[in-house]
């Protein structure tokens, strides 16, 4: 369902910072998902489930360091 995709202000809500920087940082990141099928221009879609599993990627990479740092 819907609920299965996330908007750039979905993505922006989920890492608490602003649109502007999900649209221009976040999405073009190396890794991050492609968009969904579904996707347009004007209205770009991600489904959940993989920008999910990358967040959880990311944060066990960073979880990672902050051990090998500590």
């Amino acid at each position: 369902g819907m609920n299965d995709l996330m908007t750039l202000d979905d993505i922006a809500q989920m890492h608490r910072c602003s649109v502007r920087h999900t649209r221009d940082v976040l999405v073009r990141l190396p890794g991050f998902p492609d968009e969904a099928p579904t996707s347009t221009p004007r209205n770009r879609l991600w489904l959940r489930s993989e920008v999910r599993a990358y967040v959880h990627r990311k944060s066990a990479q960073i979880t990672h360091m902050r051990l090998k740092a500590a």
